[in-house]
């Protein structure tokens, strides 16, 4: 008997301590469980922590780009109102530039208006002179090209003394070397006149020494050149003698005296 309730008490006890361990394990296991759940538990709140801070973060990245994009718009809107304001200020100075140039415009029309009527008188007052000046000058050529005078040069004594004449000269035929009409101006002399026939002539001093190549002294010791104006010899240089419209200039040769 005592052995059979030994039997049972040892039986109870083995029963009594696995049923501890088993409880003990399962107190274990839930204790695991547990603190795998707590972890968990951490864990999603430190990702609900994080993703709230990320969350936070990208809203206040949200509302950076917001007020940027908010002062952006109110530059642009500021530059906008700038730009349209200097365009208002560029058009109302445009048109006041206007304004002034067209009165400049005017004005200055109006000043080369009174300059050209200016001109225009004087212009005319201008042409009336010039035209008053050519009519007189008109006149004053016609009375002098209506002064004319006889010019004649000839070397007709030659012809009779050609035993003396020293030089080479050919006598022109019947001795006359030029003969025409001239005109000439008031207050022209005889050498004037000379000077325009074309004839070779040679002054020294204004003394006619040569005329046609013939010389002084070429046909006698007293031969040479004098001149006649209206049948009369005068005593003073040709270049002194004035002449007047209607007169008959003769240049003749001499070789003796007395032979004209």
């Amino acid at each position: 008997m005592k052995k059979y309730m030994v039997w049972l008490i040892s039986a109870l006890m083995a029963v009594s301590m696995t049923a501890c361990s088993n409880t003990q394990k399962k107190d274990t296991k839930d204790q695991a469980q547990i603190t795998t759940a707590a972890k968990e538990n951490e864990t999603q709140t430190e990702a609900a922590k994080t993703t709230s801070k990320k969350e936070k973060k990208n809203e206040k990245k949200k509302d950076k780009k917001k007020t940027s994009k908010k002062k952006s718009q109110k530059k642009k809107d500021s530059k906008k109102t700038k730009s349209s304001t200097d365009k208002k200020k560029k058009t109302s100075a445009k048109t006041t530039s206007k304004k002034k140039t067209t009165k400049t415009k005017n004005t200055k029309e109006k000043t080369t208006k009174t300059k050209n009527t200016k001109e225009t008188t004087k212009t005319t007052t201008a042409s009336k002179n010039e035209s008053t000046a050519q009519t007189a000058e008109n006149q004053t050529t016609e009375a002098k090209q209506e002064q004319s005078c006889e010019f004649l040069i000839s070397c007709k004594t030659v012809l009779s003394n050609k035993s003396a004449l020293q030089s080479n000269y050919q006598v022109p035929s019947g001795g006359k070397i030029y003969e025409k009409k001239m005109e000439f101006e008031e207050g022209d002399t005889v050498m004037d006149v000379l000077k325009r026939t074309g004839v070779d002539i040679d002054i020294s001093k204004g003394y006619v020494a040569g005329i046609d190549g013939l010389y002084e002294f070429d046909c006698g010791k007293n031969s040479g050149w004098m001149y006649r104006v209206n049948g009369k010899f005068p005593n003073y240089m040709a270049g002194k003698c004035k002449l007047h419209d209607g007169d008959k200039v003769e240049w003749l040769y001499t070789c003796v005296r007395g032979d004209l």
